[in-house]
């Protein structure tokens, strides 16, 4: 058909040149005539009047040319000479006009389907889509450190607390006082320590256009913010609690008599009741899992545990968390630490970050002013399950 299309334009073609070109001899006629009119009207003394109606007559003759030329070529003989063309071509070429694809080609008849509307009927672009919520987008620890001690709010980020001399609290020791002698004299070591509170934060950029498409990833931003700082908060609060953390001694063997020796060892510390067990989960399951030669369940005295796997040693909870290393037990006892919050914790959002207005672009914050204070720093024992 491209054959027959390609003569059909040709033709129209021809036909335009060939009005171009009478209608340029007529426009040339009437420009010659407009000009012998001026000359005559000079010579005869003839009115504006009188010559612009010589004019109009002749431009309204000049159109009706041009309107009986365009008729000519578009109807009467050169349309019969048009259809007279293409009926000639057409039985020329009829064989191969007949092997091209006809003009209302249709498709192979096929099964419908989504998975193949490109190649049969069915569907064009893409099938509706169903939106189901994910309840668990990505992995989160339980319990946060941040939640586990003690919040003291400050008004600025530069705190500073006594802490006493241990385990000597000072020098000189009381004795008895004979008769006639002086008395012992005792002084007390102090010392002054000082923290500076940093920001502990982070931030994302989210275009507004993935905001408005995706309905779940405001919150999800918020709550993957949160975790992340709390992982950061996690790391921290460890550091400063194993910094000067007294090393635990046993000769036990197994995960639950250990720590019943760290906590008795925790005790003649005189630092406070431990109140805290911190460790893995590998070790919580360890415990869990302690069995006599007898395969029946049994640990040592003084360990409870719950329906759910709640577990108590020496009445002391013991709290699996994910940022503990392999294999370590801390034995602490929690009003020994506190956490300094200049600030509290909070997500913001802004579009008037650097350049996020320009770029349609907002940005998430999460920070909080924190730091763990560590009052008595050896007032926490650490460990190993084996």
């Amino acid at each position: 058909m491209e054959n027959v299309e390609s003569v059909i334009k040709d033709g129209l073609k021809a036909v335009e040149a060939q009005l171009k070109s009478e209608f340029a001899v007529l426009d040339a006629k009437h420009a010659a005539q407009v000009e012998q009119l001026n000359e005559d009207a000079k010579t005869k003394g003839e009115t504006l009047a009188e010559v612009k109606a010589k004019v109009d007559e002749m431009i309204a003759s000049n159109g009706k040319l041009k309107a009986s030329i365009e008729a000519e070529a578009f109807g009467g003989n050169r349309q019969k000479q048009l259809l007279s063309n293409l009926n000639e071509i057409i039985h020329d070429n009829y064989d191969k006009i007949k092997s091209e694809t006809p003009f209302m080609a249709q498709k192979a008849v096929g099964v419908m389907g989504v998975t193949n509307f490109g190649n049969f009927g069915g569907i064009t672009g893409t099938a509706p889509i169903s939106y189901v919520e994910n309840p668990i987008m990505r992995n989160f620890f339980s319990p946060h450190l941040y939640d586990v001690f003690r919040i003291i709010p400050t008004a600025t980020g530069s705190v500073t607390f006594p802490r006493g001399g241990v385990p000597n609290a000072g020098e000189g020791s009381f004795g008895d006082q004979t008769e006639g002698s002086a008395k012992a004299q005792v002084d007390y070591d102090i010392t002054m320590v000082n923290v500076s509170v940093p920001f502990v934060a982070g931030y994302a950029k989210v275009s507004r256009q993935m905001l408005q498409d995706l309905p779940f990833l405001q919150g999800y931003l918020s709550t993957s913010l949160l975790e992340d700082w709390n992982r950061r908060v996690n790391n921290s609060f460890m550091a400063t609690i194993t910094a000067a953390s007294t090393a635990g001694s046993t000769s036990s063997t197994g995960a639950a008599p250990r720590m019943i020796d760290y906590v008795g060892q925790h005790g003649a510390l005189g630092l406070g009741v431990a109140d805290t067990i911190l460790t893995t989960y590998a070790v919580w399951a360890s415990v869990l899992n302690t069995l006599p030669s007898n395969g029946s369940y049994s640990v040592p005295g003084g360990i409870t545990i719950g329906a759910n796997g709640e577990t108590r040693i020496a009445g002391i909870p013991l709290i699996p968390h994910q940022a503990i290393p392999t294999g370590r037990i801390h034995v602490l006892n929690r009003q020994a630490f506190a956490i300094a919050q200049a600030s509290g914790l909070q997500v913001r959002s802004t579009e008037t970050d650097q350049d996020d207005f320009i770029k349609n672009l907002v940005t998430y914050r999460c920070e909080a002013r924190v730091a763990l204070l560590s009052f008595q720093p050896t007032a926490a024992i650490y460990g190993s399950a084996s």
